[in-house]
């Protein structure tokens, strides 16, 4: 029996050669291990290798506005302006780092992480191993790369993998098309229901755009459901 394609997870994705500052990190390092590694942020990790925060370049070019931020009012958001100041005057990361850190499982799917990342408004999530220690960490742009596969990859899952797994009677062979990752299916299925679930199903296939489903089907099984209903 064919099994359903396997929806990738985030360390198929993931940097794992993460460069990691320690809570006593000078400031001054921390600049060096951005510039120097051409990153945007440096988790900080205890001495178990559980991170405990991170710091961006926003935090370390609130130095740059000492003053400023010092003289601010910020009547009405003192609790940030505090937060801002304490960051602006901070000699090593734990005084600079946003804490705690938004971390993920390695083992979550892409579809978690683009949701965590939209919910919290990061562009990037420290990956943790089973014992919460730094895995890697995931970017935006790192999710976006399933989209690169291939055309004839998709079709080949959908062909021989999804077909299979989901139509197991099916005798007339459904036709799948795939261009620019948009999925188009054509064919006949016996049931309705059976064309819903494979357009469905093949909407959530990682790295796919779109589906544009014209199967066409012998009976439409969801009358029967709704008469069911109605009894």
């Amino acid at each position: 029996m064919s099994s359903l394609p396997r929806h990738r997870t985030v360390s198929d994705v993931m940097t794992r050669q993460v460069h990691v500052a320690s809570p006593l990190t000078p400031f001054k390092l921390l600049v060096r291990l951005i510039e120097e590694n051409r990153v945007s942020a440096i988790p900080i990790v205890d001495q178990n290798g559980t991170p405990v925060g991170i710091v961006s370049e926003a935090d370390l070019l609130l130095k740059e506005r000492r003053s400023d931020i010092a003289t601010s009012s910020r009547l009405f958001r003192p609790r940030r302006r505090r937060a801002e100041l304490t960051k602006a005057e901070g000699i090593v990361a734990s005084d600079l780092m946003t804490a705690p850190p938004i971390t993920i499982p390695a083992d979550a799917t892409l579809m978690q992480a683009a949701r965590l990342m939209q919910e919290r408004n990061v562009r990037r999530l420290i990956v943790t191993d089973t014992r919460g220690r730094i895995a890697g960490i995931v970017s935006r742009s790192d999710l976006l790369q399933v989209f690169l596969r291939t055309d004839e990859d998709l079709r080949e899952d959908v062909l021989e993998k999804l077909i299979p797994a989901i139509l197991i009677d099916q005798v007339s062979p459904i036709d799948v098309h795939v261009r620019a990752n948009v999925v188009t299916l054509s064919g006949e299925v016996d049931r309705k229901s059976d064309s819903e679930i494979l357009s469905r199903l093949t909407r959530d296939l990682d790295g796919v755009v779109g589906v544009v489903n014209q199967l066409t089907y012998r009976w439409d099984d969801s009358l029967r459901t709704a008469e069911a209903s109605a009894l």
